[in-house]
């Protein structure tokens, strides 16, 4: 299915199998940079090992992309981090094994949110892969044309973006002319509706300003974390209402808005570069 992504005017081709993870990289110049990479980090014993591992492999070009002196700004741990987030340990996942939409714990820590489409296929909505399935002794490698980049590196719009279960809010967040400002210095605490929140709602009867108002209801000029949270409280968002937070003995927290609808946060403390986002089921309604 992924043989379709390979793409020819790139002028890329296919690394020599089937040697371990580090040996196939190696037999091709497209993979210098992250085979020196690599090495730096310490990584080339690890996936010389038995694995298997599942390699998201970027190419020199993916590198050269990255924001000028990032790479060389990076300390060994960062590096390492950031590597190892491209790296899928424990199994093989293969071309005919991708459904539309799965996420794949990294060996980093953290998950990477893969989409399949018409047989192309995309890691955290902007890396696509160029090469698929070149099998390795020990696994196997997919080409990919960007670095993708844990939460930490990210600020809030990347967090919302990379994520297949939020593209509707990132929608309405472009829409709203808001990105800007949540790539802003911050510190943000934002509250992300899935895309079943969003089901059944009519949001393009609303001005720019009316959705810019029901979506800055959903964020705090400051970073709070679920572990800050006393059992009640309430806080004033960006727009200027008010949000009733409550924490249940089981740790489940509930957000209540103005118009006394009551949601739960599904999945907390995506932190990154300039605040944190917690991904909640419904949309919350201003006064």
């Amino acid at each position: 299915m992924l043989s379709a992504c390979a793409n020819d005017d790139d002028g890329l081709t296919a690394p020599e199998g089937p040697g371990n993870i580090v040996e196939v990289a190696q037999s091709n110049d497209d993979f210098s940079t992250l085979v020196s990479a690599v090495t730096d980090a310490g990584l080339a014993s690890t996936l010389q090992g038995n694995g298997p591992f599942t390699v998201f492999a970027p190419t020199n070009a993916a590198f050269q992309a990255l924001p000028e002196g990032l790479l060389e700004s990076l300390s060994n741990e960062q590096l390492t981090e950031i590597l190892s987030y491209h790296v899928v340990a424990g199994s093989v996942v293969m071309a005919g094994d991708l459904q539309a939409e799965q996420s794949v714990e990294a060996s980093a820590g953290g998950e990477l949110f893969i989409t399949a489409t018409g047989g192309d296929v995309m890691v955290n909505d902007n890396a696509s892969v160029v090469i698929a399935d070149v099998e390795a002794s020990n696994g196997v490698i997919h080409a990919i044309d960007q670095v993708v980049l844990p939460d930490s590196y990210l600020d809030m719009v990347g967090i919302v973006a990379k994520r297949y279960d939020l593209q509707t809010l990132e929608g309405a967040v472009g829409q709203a002319n808001l990105a800007s400002t949540l790539q802003g210095e911050g510190p943000f605490t934002v509250f992300a509706p899935n895309n079943a929140s969003f089901e059944g709602l009519d949001l393009s009867g609303l001005s720019q300003q009316q959705l810019q108002d029901v979506l800055t209801y959903h964020v705090l000029d400051s970073k709070v974390l679920s572990g800050d949270l006393a059992s009640s409280q309430t806080v004033t968002t960006v727009n200027g209402d008010e949000l009733t937070i409550e924490v249940a003995s089981d740790n489940t927290v509930s957000l209540t808005d103005q118009q006394g609808n009551t949601y739960q946060v599904t999945q907390a403390d995506l932190e990154g570069t300039n605040g944190v986002v917690h991904i909640i089921d419904g949309v919350l309604m201003p006064g």
